[in-house]
């Protein structure tokens, strides 16, 4: 058998051919290889796409347009499944158009590719039972011929379809098919990398929304802390009220707040307190319930943000505006508790956010307003308890002011027979005098009792004698000491009088023994009342032999809620101890030995 060398068949089909067949050959071999170049420029472009671009929707519409061209289509469309499974959204491109459509999983030709994840390659659209022609008929697009492409991740779990229509030369071939599954390939990983990008983009958004928010929440928290803290120390609703003004408008700054309270007897919104430099004006505000804003305000219980033309918020709040002075923005908020109404609560011109107020303010504003309220309602609730408690000590002490009107009603009679005796007018003059002392005397008790049942002074002053008032003091002690481990020792040098008011002394006197039992309570000690006479100044000390006073103290024994190492502590008994005395225009001393115990010094002037 005789073997002929390579290539000669080659040659032999070479050498049968004419210069002309030749050359259309190297043409036509030139043309494939030029379309396999560019098929594979576009891959590389497309996977340069896919490095350099990170929104989604550019990358999709790039891919679209840059396989449409590859696989000389007319059309292409790439299928994006939704997270749940049932449907597919879709970018396709006509013409340059990119428009989006959807499609129900199983619906037409892509969407039974989705379902059973195989390539499919179909010549006529309209001979292929999975076709669905209604598309065509709505779009008036005449389909011929498909190839179409699931696209997969690295699971093998479908995460979308490409599909081109319409060859423009004839129908889609084998090697259409293996550039179509490349093309896949690459818009797969840019679909994962997008959807991973926008997984991770939506997360930080969410962390951000989050963190905002949170830095929102921690500022109101804080700014309420401070309003409750203001109100809670205050010792009287002008100090509470001042108290939480100053705290709106450390978070609001603006030319002024007023606090407008419900005068029945007028039946308008009166001003009660201001602050700012607008405060002048605004503390002579005195608003009609009828046809004003804070008075709608009022009747309606709801909070307004006012963004109006200067002339149109004066008009509407008819506040007393000096000339000159100018109103850009107003929020006005109703003062409430459960179902009762006290006033509104007016915050003029924002300075830090041109825009004035808005619907978060408002809420923030609503809860300032709520404790303001409360405020308000326990005021009035202690000047109602305060006055009960003044017409029930005028009930316990009257038998004392009788008693004390007794010397000098005595004295007066004696020196008034004396006087009707007397015949001597120097004599005559000088028991007139001492008469009218004496009705001097009782016309300063009864003045006194009279300006504290009318609430004009807090204490009820008498002269009280030490001997009865520590005799009283020391039986309740004793009851009070009674199964703890604390003796009770009183020494009492001075027996002259005080004035003061016994009541509310003795609660001072009683908040001290307290606090001794506590500081006491594991050992058990001694605690000495002792009553002398120094310097002119009747001192009351109260002793204990205990632990002393801790460092952590030093310096705010007297702040309210100062406490240290209590379980049930309010820290407050010293501080209503130091105001009883600060009202009997006393003093109040503290010496403290660390181990050896506390002393408190009380310090009044003699009677």
């Amino acid at each position: 058998m005789t073997h002929r060398p390579p290539g000669t068949v080659l040659d032999d089909a070479l050498a049968s051919l004419s210069r002309e067949q030749l050359e259309a050959e190297v043409h036509a071999l030139r043309e494939q290889a030029r379309l396999a170049q560019k098929k594979l420029r576009g891959i590389q472009e497309i996977g340069q796409i896919l490095a350099s671009e990170q929104n989604h929707d550019r990358v999709l519409a790039e891919i679209i347009k840059r396989t449409t061209a590859l696989m000389g289509a007319d059309r292409a469309t790439l299928f994006i499944l939704s997270d749940d499974q049932r449907t597919m959204w879709s970018k396709s491109t006509h013409g340059g158009e990119i428009k989006t459509i959807e499609l129900e999983v199983g619906q037409g030709i892509a969407g039974w590719v989705a379902r059973y994840k195989r390539q499919v390659n179909v010549k006529d659209a309209y001979k292929d039972a999975r076709f669905d022609a209604e598309v065509d008929r709505l779009s008036g697009y005449r389909t011929t011929s498909i190839l179409c492409q699931p696209l997969q991740d690295m699971q093998s779990n479908t995460i979308g379809v490409i599909q081109v229509l319409n060859k423009q030369d004839g129908y889609f071939t084998t090697a259409d098919e293996q550039l179509l599954r490349a093309i896949g390939g690459q818009a797969s990983v840019c679909i994962l990398n997008s959807q991973l990008y926008i997984d991770v983009v939506t997360k930080n958004i969410d962390l951000l929304d989050t963190q905002l928010k949170l830095e929102e929440r921690t500022r109101e928290v804080e700014l309420l802390f401070r309003v409750e803290r203001a109100a809670a120390l205050a010792m009287s609703q002008e100090q509470a009220l001042d108290g939480v003004l100053q705290c709106t408008l450390g978070e609001y700054p603006s030319d002024g707040a007023v606090v407008l309270l419900h005068d029945p007897r007028r039946q308008a919104l009166v001003a009660e307190h201001a602050i700012g430099p607008s405060a002048a004006w605004l503390a002579e505000a005195q608003l009609a319930l009828e046809g004003t804003i804070a008075g709608d305000v009022f009747s309606r219980r709801e909070a307004r943000c006012l963004r109006l033309s200067d002339q149109e918020l004066v008009d509407g709040l008819h506040l007393p505006v000096p000339p000159g002075a100018a109103l850009r923005n107003a929020v006005c908020v109703p003062i409430t508790h459960n179902e009762d109404t006290f006033g509104v609560l007016l915050v003029v011109n924002r300075r830090d956010d041109p825009r004035g107020f808005e619907d978060r303010d408002v809420r923030i504003l609503g809860v300032i307003a709520s404790r303001m309220a409360l405020s308000v309602m326990l005021s009035r609730a202690m000047d109602e308890e305060q006055k009960a408690e003044r017409l029930a000590t005028i009930g316990k002490t009257l038998s004392g002011v009788v008693h004390d009107l007794k010397t000098p009603l005595t004295i007066i009679s004696g020196y008034a027979r004396a006087l009707a005796r007397e015949d001597d007018a120097d004599r005559r003059q000088e028991y007139r005098a001492l008469i009218k002392k004496q009705v001097d005397s009782i016309t300063a008790m009864i003045q006194e009792l009279l300006r504290f049942s009318r609430g004009e002074s807090q204490l009820l002053m008498r002269k009280v004698w030490v001997k009865d008032f520590v005799a009283e003091l020391a039986e309740a002690l004793r009851e009070e000491f009674a199964a703890t481990g604390v003796e009770l020792v009183v020494e009492t040098p001075y027996r002259g009088a005080v004035r003061m008011d016994d009541q509310k002394m003795r609660r001072a006197a009683f908040n001290l023994a307290r606090n001794a039992k506590e500081a006491l309570s594991e050992r058990g000690g001694t605690f000495t009342v002792r009553v002398e006479e120094v310097d002119g100044r009747v001192h009351f000390a109260f002793s204990d032999d205990g632990p002393g006073i801790p460092p952590e103290m030093e310096g705010r024994l007297f702040e309210s809620f100062a406490t240290h190492g209590k379980k049930n502590g309010t820290g407050l008994g010293l501080a209503i101890v130091k105001r009883i005395v600060d009202e009997h225009e006393g003093t109040l001393e503290v010496t403290s030995i660390p181990g050896a115990g506390t002393t408190f010094t009380i310090g009044l002037a003699p009677a």
